[in-house]
């Protein structure tokens, strides 16, 4: 497999643990869609959640020495401020998925029911975040051999972000609309949506740097 010619071994060995945190990632998305896909049904919401606990202090502990060995290569190396950014988000986007994971399990553990409409909603959004990741994962596996699919692959993530805006402001209005008198599920289900939005944010912002990283690559080959 062919490698961009002027990549340095420090740059190889930075999209190798940047392509490893988001691989790490995707034990995270798998819980929080296990959930999702279980909502409307008698599960052990919380045996599903504390699934979430191992991946998510791996990949804190490994965004801690890849940030660690970016001081070690010093300020001077190009792009730093990108490789940093993305590491970042990477372990934003964990913390917020296990945030909102964690909001619609306790959601069902108390006893809660949600009917079709809140659900049908909400799956979709769920759909539409983990559709955002897959294109960040991909674009990012790309970078590495093809920068102009990198770019490819991102591309639809303002389109999968609007909608996502879109399907949190629905939610939210109805889950005020159905919840009025029952404040604990409401709040509990509104901070789940919000933690949900974020991501769809995060992801967003994601993109611009692998944009950013893929054209500066295109540029310079």
């Amino acid at each position: 497999m062919a490698e961009y010619s002027n990549d340095t071994l420090a740059e190889m060995h930075i999209h190798e643990n940047l392509v490893n945190l988001l691989r790490q990632s995707d034990e995270v998305v798998k819980v929080f869609t296990e959930l999702i896909d279980g909502l409307q049904e008698n599960k052990d919401f919380e045996k599903i959640y504390n699934k979430i606990h191992v991946p998510k202090t791996r990949i804190e502990e490994n965004r801690i020495m890849f940030m660690e060995y970016l001081i070690r290569l010093g300020e001077t190396l190009r792009n730093r401020q990108n490789y940093i950014a993305l590491a970042n988000s990477i372990e934003k986007f964990i913390q917020l998925m296990d945030g909102a994971t964690y909001r619609l399990s306790l959601f069902r553990i108390k006893g809660y029911q949600m009917d079709n409409e809140i659900y049908s909603m909400l799956k979709e959004l769920a759909t539409t975040i983990v559709s955002e990741y897959r294109s960040i994962y991909d674009g990012l596996i790309k970078l590495k051999t093809d920068p102009k699919k990198a770019l490819i692959s991102i591309r639809g993530l303002s389109k999968l972000e609007n909608r996502a805006d879109e399907l949190y402001r629905d939610l939210t209005f109805t889950i005020y609309s159905k919840y009025q008198n029952q404040i604990v599920p409401l709040m509990v289900l509104k901070d789940a949506i919000e933690f949900m939005e974020n991501v769809a944010d995060l992801l967003k912002a994601m993109g611009e740097e692998l944009r950013y990283l893929a054209l500066y690559r295109i540029l310079i080959t």
